[in-house]
């Protein structure tokens, strides 16, 4: 009986062993294939992400700088400023500046003169342009500016040409006064000065003496200079002839041609103070006298207070050192 059971078992086993496989087994085994190959394919990334992992640990790459991109806030800002720069010096070397200009509207032009003064001294013209003519409806030019004489040679005021000649009025203007009040400290004692308002006409009076004839004989002089707009020196230099005697009149012109050159008080002085001319200011301003310069004082030793002083002086205690020496 022990005999017929192990035979059926081993006929199992065979017959196990020799069943057919069923169709979807060669499906099964491709797809085993395939993931195992992707299994490997993995396995050798992760090998390549590990092995890259420990060459950056041992040597990391460097990085590259950023490039700055500068905020477009702080572009525009620096743009502005350097632009306010280049117009404050193109208004300073032009000494022109349009402060405010809309079209068909108004023009404010500013002139910046650089003469020597405490304060800063700038004029300005308001141009109204709505009418389709351009005129000066405001201004705030200095007084007596005789802004009509400029006007005459131009027909627009907005040119540059007229701009430029404006300008160059106040140049002169303001040139006239500083040698008006020049020369009025120079002789402010033994001259009447008098001007009309833009220094356009000058007179000085004094009295001069001619070197050919006696001290106590004496004449009037009325000095009269006419400058144009634009002029700095006379245009025309003349004399009021009542009280001059015969060919005064003639010899005190040559005398001035220097006017024509120099500053107004380098012009009189040379001419009438230190000049070779025949006619000479009476009570001419020489060398004035310098007053005396005082000695700055020498300092005096403070004085010695020997009762409380215990400062220790080898002079003296000499006399004492040789009465002892003596007396030993």
């Amino acid at each position: 009986m022990t005999n017929t059971k192990q035979l059926k078992i081993t006929k199992l086993f065979r017959k196990g062993a020799a069943a057919k496989l069923p169709e979807d087994c060669d499906e099964v085994q491709e797809e085993i294939q395939q993931l195992e190959q992707k299994l490997k394919e993995k396995q050798d990334e992760l090998f390549q992400l590990q092995r890259n992992s420990y060459r950056h640990k041992v040597s990391p790459p460097k990085k590259k700088p950023d490039t700055f991109i500068r905020p477009q806030k702080i572009v525009l800002n620096n743009s502005v400023e350097n632009l306010r720069r280049s117009l404050e010096l193109i208004s300073m070397l032009s000494g022109t500046e349009v402060q405010s200009y809309v079209a068909n509207d108004h023009c404010c032009i500013v002139f910046h003169l650089q003469h020597d003064s405490e304060f800063v001294v700038k004029h300005g013209l308001r141009i109204d342009m709505k009418s389709g003519v351009n005129e000066v409806s405001k201004s705030s030019l200095p007084l007596g500016f005789n802004l009509n004489a400029v006007m005459e040679d131009f027909d627009n005021v907005m040119m540059p040409d007229c701009l430029g000649a404006i300008r160059k009025a106040l140049v002169a203007y303001y040139d006239r006064l500083d040698q008006y009040e020049a020369l009025k400290k120079l002789v402010n004692i033994e001259a009447t000065l008098f001007k009309i308002i833009d220094g356009s006409h000058i007179e000085v009076s004094f009295t001069a003496h001619s070197d050919m004839e006696p001290e106590d004989e004496q004449i009037t002089v009325v000095l009269m200079l006419d400058y144009r707009v634009y002029d700095i020196r006379p245009k025309t230099i003349t004399f009021k002839e009542m009280d001059l005697p015969e060919g005064a009149a003639e010899a005190l012109k040559e005398q001035c041609t220097v006017f024509k050159r120099k500053p107004l008080r380098k012009a009189f002085k040379e001419a009438f103070i230190t000049g070779i001319g025949p006619y000479k200011l009476t009570q001419q301003i020489g060398p004035r006298p310098k007053s005396p310069v005082r000695r700055p004082k020498r300092a005096r030793a403070p004085r010695q207070q020997y009762n409380n002083d215990d400062t220790f002086r080898p002079e003296d205690c000499s006399e004492h050192s040789d009465d002892n020496a003596s007396d030993n």
